[in-house]
């Protein structure tokens, strides 16, 4: 299995284990609507609607994904927030594992981005 193939079955693991952890919780999980940002998961729990980029770490540089997650998830929220502008809206970043650097998690809460991994998904 090369670089590629790892990344994603780590990808699609970690996705699958995040609507298991929703939905042990009672919450049902969903991907994007047709024409919607391609977001990997969302949610809802009363009004607050949560929308969630999956990043995986196996094989890549932990910074660059970071990185990309974090741009990719400010751009779907920004997206449904200017169609939706009644709707409290929630960037999540969903890693594969904890990051190594902590200073992941500061610079995402300044940024108005929850971050979370697997497999406890802390802070959802």
């Amino acid at each position: 299995m090369n670089h590629l193939d790892k990344a994603t079955a780590a990808h699609e693991a970690t996705v699958g284990a995040l609507l298991a952890h929703l939905s042990d919780r009672g919450i049902e999980g969903r991907t994007h609507a047709p024409g919607a940002p391609a977001f990997d998961a969302g949610w809802h729990r009363g009004a607050d609607v949560f929308i969630a980029e999956v990043k995986s770490l196996t094989g890549a540089r932990e910074e660059q994904q970071i990185r990309l997650g974090i741009g990719q998830v400010l751009d779907y929220a920004h997206q449904l927030r200017t169609a939706h502008p009644d709707r409290r809206l929630h960037p999540v970043l969903v890693l594969e594992k904890r990051p190594m650097d902590p200073r992941w998690s500061s610079l995402a809460r300044s940024a108005g981005i929850r971050l979370t991994w697997a497999p406890d998904f802390p802070d959802l």
